[in-house]
């Protein structure tokens, strides 16, 4: 190629690329809808009637939410908190995924719901979850609450509260030097204090519990915490603080996971990087199956994509089921939205419910 050919090939290719460049965001979108496949043009979002042939997508509440499940009857205990207004909503669901109470405590309760569904206090406990009363009830007796108990005496009252409670669950103290334990007998609950820094108190990383009791597991209706079959987190307003753990790895075009994006379709350019203002990020609507019990929920969510070829949309999608040893017991799953401010906010915030028609 002689030098002049190469100066107007140069030339015209420069002349290309500045087209190109200028026409970027058309042309891009352009490309996008001609490759978007027709099978996806109905896929709805999730709040306007997303579902399957047997199953429905409810939308709940806009606030994070821990997700409790009751594995005797089946049913659920969902908190929401209202940070700026300092207290909590637990509503209760039934095995069907259907809200039938609520119950709205401030936030100095410690909410565990590990057994018997129970809200604990300093001073009192409600157990509006099976009882149906929403009043705060005293201990019939709180033991060691000043760390002054002779050592035979305590292991002496310990050891008879623990045999004949009909349950047990515990809390650390706030430092976790001790362990409050709550024993349910036939007249209400009591409560008693370990000795402060017990050797036999421990930290059990496997455990739902923060710390342990060795020799003492708890006993009584069991309640499981959903973390999130994306990213193996428990939700954002967690009390498990057990969110230190290392995200897991999800491949959202993974046909062997239960939520697969089958197409990213760009419907803007969503940002420029700064000073040099070079494209950035596609903003747009990510369109998913979510696989439920032999069923596929289709639905679309906006979402971010970094500019480039083998980059991969941000979704801020997760999905809750209860564990798989009780897969075949419940038919609920939750799912949640939480747009990022980058992302946007279309009014879909918050938690939904699947359940069946």
């Amino acid at each position: 190629m002689t030098k002049k050919r190469m100066l107007i090939f140069l030339s015209v290719l420069s002349t290309l690329l500045i087209v190109y460049l200028i026409k970027f965001t058309a042309i891009n979108i352009s490309l996008s809808n001609i490759f978007f496949p027709n099978a996806l043009k109905n896929y709805p979002y999730l709040n306007n009637r997303a579902g399957s042939a047997n199953f429905e997508v409810e939308y709940l509440f806009f606030d994070p939410a821990n997700i409790d499940y009751d594995t005797k009857t089946d049913g659920f205990i969902i908190t929401t908190a209202h940070v700026n207004q300092d207290f909590e909503v637990y509503h209760k669901l039934d095995a069907k995924g259907n809200v039938t109470d609520s119950l709205i405590n401030d936030t100095t309760a410690i909410h565990t719901f590990r057994n018997e569904g129970v809200v604990f206090g300093a001073n009192y406990f409600i157990d509006w979850y099976t009882s149906g009363n929403k009043s705060k009830q005293p201990f019939i007796n709180f033991l060691n609450k000043d760390f002054k108990m002779e050592g035979n005496a305590w292991e002496e009252n310990f050891e008879r509260n623990y045999k004949n409670a009909l349950a047990v669950t515990y809390k650390p103290g706030k430092d976790w030097d001790y362990l409050t334990f709550y024993f349910k007998t036939s007249d209400g609950w009591m409560a008693m204090n370990t000795q402060k820094n017990d050797n036999r108190i421990y930290q059990d990383t496997g455990s739902d519990n923060e710390l342990d009791f060795k020799g003492f597991p708890v006993k009584g209706n069991r309640f499981i915490p959903l973390k999130s079959s994306i990213d193996g987190k428990y939700p954002l307003l967690s009390y498990k603080n057990r969110n230190n753990e290392e995200k897991l790895s999800y491949n959202w075009k993974d046909n062997t996971n239960p939520v697969v994006l089958k197409y990213f379709k760009k419907e803007r350019l969503q940002g420029r990087a700064p000073y040099s203002g070079l494209p950035q990020t596609w903003g747009g609507d990510a369109y998913l199956t979510l696989k439920h019990k032999n069923e596929e929920i289709c639905f679309k969510e906006i979402a971010i994509k970094n500019v480039g070829f083998f980059t991969e949309p941000i979704i801020s999608v997760d999905l809750y089921k209860v564990p798989k040893a009780f897969e075949n017991k419940s038919e609920v799953a939750f799912i949640i939205l939480s747009y990022g401010t980058n992302i946007g906010d279309r009014g879909a915030n918050g938690l939904y419910v699947i359940k069946r028609k």
